[in-house]
């Protein structure tokens, strides 16, 4: 065996064709590889297919003054070699691995996948306390893996980067047994590459991680060389928020942070009625056609501004989601916009932005031969690597003709209309990063420079609409990923409405609905002090949605976002018994009759109240912290989802999950102190039972002070002590949230 150690990681390697066969913590004695099994050591994706056949396998062992490393080559044929450079310091409790596959053939290289770390058993005792959290759809943890993935099934086996909604919106995931140890997995890439993180069940039918690395420019001769590592790092087993932390000291540094935190900006470089002001959101309300009647009943009830991303009926040709999109600029202009749903918006102190399907393009209308040539070409469907199809007729970013019509047309559109804000769908953080076709200016390829067109335009479209209008303008996407933290302040998300939502998180939806897969707030956990405000919930405000939508309402306040009421297939809610025509809108949805919920309204107020009053300065500027250990209580609640495409699996689906009866979050501002959130979800009154000493790892000065802000205390700051066993006791009424500032 070819063998990489130290005193604390010990990682063996065959001799005979330089597969991982073994990884093991030696201070917990502790073996993640199952011993006995085969793995592949590397797959290599050519024009032909994917292999992991070679002729010929050396390797060599060197000793530096700080660190062991391995350099191994497979001679896969006669002018195609991969080797692979493995480092281990010798005070490391972590691996640094890089590859490369040297061409000198005729044939085009498309990817390598390494390294592939197989036959990864349980962690705990048959895997019960084993969790997989993966930053897929910015982040979810799923329990017992080895247990709940299926060969070829559910999992995490094709997760391309940069993306999100079919990928991952950063570069690393975990594999942990609660408080048992652990390993963490990254790729520490500042510079966009296009890769994949995969964690999944092999055929072995034990659990299998590994990286590929996308060829940036395919052709004869040319190869594949990473540039950054890819870690593999020994945990403790303190949940997901230890690798998060592992993740974040890093992530830091990189150049999508270098704006720096949002509270330290200049205002304007930021937008402060998105953070400070807008206390919930809408999304697809009718822009073509009045809605002047629900704005109204919203505002009896929710006191505070809302921001409204309107639907598409506004272009001159059809923008829908079942008969066409735009083509060129004489497609979109003139605009509809309903001009009373505007004043109404403006009346309360709203704000709005316009739908817009980014890329997607119709090649038979106007413009369409010059935008044809600039079609993104993707691979074919069996070559993809992803979960999505991507079917829509999308143009590429980096194309000439893309780049000057992403510009105009919203430059216009900010000069005719005015708008708050832009907001696009199926852009950048849905699509794969490639495109075949080099004629646009970009080589074969091109990950890189495909998600740099993206960025650059972005960048100067949000320009061009600042100079138009003479004062920031915020931009939001479907989707988020941490490439675009610098350049995108908003973002439509579905999955924390999960199961009672479609789209992200589809993937794992069965295990969703079971109770063995869960959202968590993974990107807000190492972002959200930098910004990007997510929008999420896929709400309405009535009886028949179920009780889920107390949770979801509390969760996503609870994580930093606004909660999001959602009409993009289905009616808004009935007013004296009248709903939305279908006839009217963008979806021929069916007709439901569902009434107005001023309850429910009134529940999402106290939220959104929250929101902009005491709670904002952590809800909006502060970063997350691990949460308290405290017992949250569990209960039932119902959910039944039927915003959805008629065609689809999901449409009136309907069941029971179990979820948190008190639903909590930790967060600091600045240095200066510290908002524990707890909101009782439950239709029972809610003891919150925490150690003084427990509160203290968030703030130990002794000069700390505990402030409660309820509902009831009518906005009136109550200070708290804790009593004389060292514990502090809250009370919760049913479905009310509190707030307990350390300062």
């Amino acid at each position: 065996m070819i063998q990489l150690a130290n005193s604390r990681i010990r990682m063996d390697i065959s001799e005979s064709d330089g597969s991982i066969c073994s990884l093991k913590d030696k201070l917990k004695s502790k073996a993640y590889i199952v011993a006995g099994e085969a793995c592949e050591p590397f797959r290599l994706e050519t024009a032909s297919g994917v292999s992991s056949a070679f002729e010929r396998f050396d390797f060599e062992v060197h000793q530096a003054a700080d660190r062991q490393e391995v350099h191994l080559t497979w001679l896969v044929r006669n002018g195609l070699q991969i080797k692979a450079f493995i480092s281990l310091r010798h005070d490391a409790d972590e691996l640094e691995f890089r590859c490369e596959a040297v061409n000198d053939t005729d044939e085009a290289v498309i990817s390598l996948e390494y390294p592939v770390l197989g036959n990864l058993g349980a962690i705990t005792a048959g895997g019960e306390s084993d969790f997989a959290a993966h930053s897929f759809a910015t982040g979810f943890k799923i329990q017992n893996p080895l247990k709940h993935f299926e060969q070829g099934g559910a999992g995490l086996r094709f997760m391309p980067y940069p993306e999100s909604f079919s990928g991952a919106s950063m570069q690393f995931f975990t594999y942990y047994g609660q408080d048992e140890g652990g390993l963490y997995f990254a790729a520490l890439d500042g510079e966009g590459c296009a890769k994949w993180l995969n964690f999944y069940k092999n055929s072995a039918g034990l659990l299998e991680a590994s990286f590929i690395h996308g060829c940036e420019d395919m052709g004869a001769g040319k190869g594949i060389r990473t540039e950054y590592p890819i870690v593999v790092k020994l945990l403790e087993g303190r949940d997901w928020y230890e690798a998060a932390d592992h993740y974040k000291a890093w992530a830091e540094q990189q150049s999508w942070c270098a704006k720096g935190k949002l509270v330290e900006r200049k205002e304007e470089e930021r937008c402060d009625w998105l953070y400070e002001q807008m206390g919930a959101a809408t999304f697809g309300i009718n822009a073509g056609f009045d809605r002047t009647e629900w704005l109204d009943q919203y505002h009896e009830h929710i006191r505070t501004p809302m921001f409204h991303i309107l639907g598409p009926d506004w272009t001159n040709a059809p923008q829908t989601f079942y008969k066409g999109v735009p083509g060129g600029l004489e497609d979109w202009f003139p605009t509809s916009f309903n001009p009373q749903n505007l004043e109404a918006m403006k009346r309360y102190g709203d704000k709005y932005a316009p739908f817009e399907f980014d890329y997607l393009f119709n090649f038979e209308g106007d413009d369409g031969v010059r935008a044809k040539a600039a079609a993104q070409k993707f691979p074919e469907k069996d070559r993809l690597k992803s979960i999505d199809a991507y079917r829509f007729p999308f143009i590429c970013p980096a194309a000439e003709y893309t780049q000057q019509f992403h510009v105009e047309r919203d430059e216009t559109l900010q000069r005719n209309v005015d708008v708050d804000s832009i907001y696009y769908d199926i852009s950048a953080n849905n699509i794969m990063k490639i495109c075949l076709d080099d004629s646009h200016g970009h080589p074969v390829g091109a990950g890189k420079a495909v998600q740099e067109a993206y960025r650059q335009n972005y960048i100067r479209t949000k320009a061009a609409m600042i100079k138009a209008a003479g004062r920031y303008v915020p931009m939001g996407t479907e989707m988020m990923n941490e490439m675009f933290l610098d350049v995108l302040d908003y973002y439509q998300a579905r999955a924390g409405g999960q199961p009672a939502a479609p789209l992200e998180g589809y993937p794992l939806r069965d295990l969703i609905k079971a109770g063995q897969a869960e959202l968590i707030p993974m990107f807000a956990y190492v972002y959200h002090e930098y910004g990007a405000v997510r929008l999420d919930g896929w709400g309405k405000l009535t009886e028949e949605i179920g009780s889920l939508y107390y949770f979801t309402v509390a969760r996503t306040y609870l994580w930093g976002g606004l909660y999001e009421l959602n009409y993009e297939y289905s009616p808004m809610e009935a007013l004296k018994g009248k709903e939305n025509a279908p006839e009217e809108h963008y979806y021929p949805f069916e007709p439901r009759g569902y009434a107005f919920s001023a309850e429910r309204a009134d529940y999402l107020a106290q939220f959104a109240d929250l929101r902009t009053g005491a709670g904002n300065k952590y809800l909006a500027y502060g970063k997350m912290l691990p949460p308290l250990a405290f017992e949250r209580g569990r209960i039932s609640a119902e959910w039944f989802h039927y915003n959805h495409g008629k065609e689809t699996k999901e449409y009136n689906d309907s069941g029971v999950l179990e979820v948190d009866a008190v639903v909590h979050s930790a967060w600091r501002f600045k240095e200066e102190s510290t908002g524990l959130f707890f909101a009782n979800v439950s239709n029972d009154n809610r003891l919150v039972r925490a150690a003084a000493s427990e509160l203290e790892r968030y703030d130990a000065r002794p000069s700390s002070e505990y402030v409660l802000h309820t509902a009831e205390s009518g906005g009136e700051e109550v200070a708290i002590s804790p009593g004389q066993d060292g514990f502090f006791e809250l009370v919760i009424p049913p479905r009310s949230v509190v707030l307990l500032e350390l300062r």
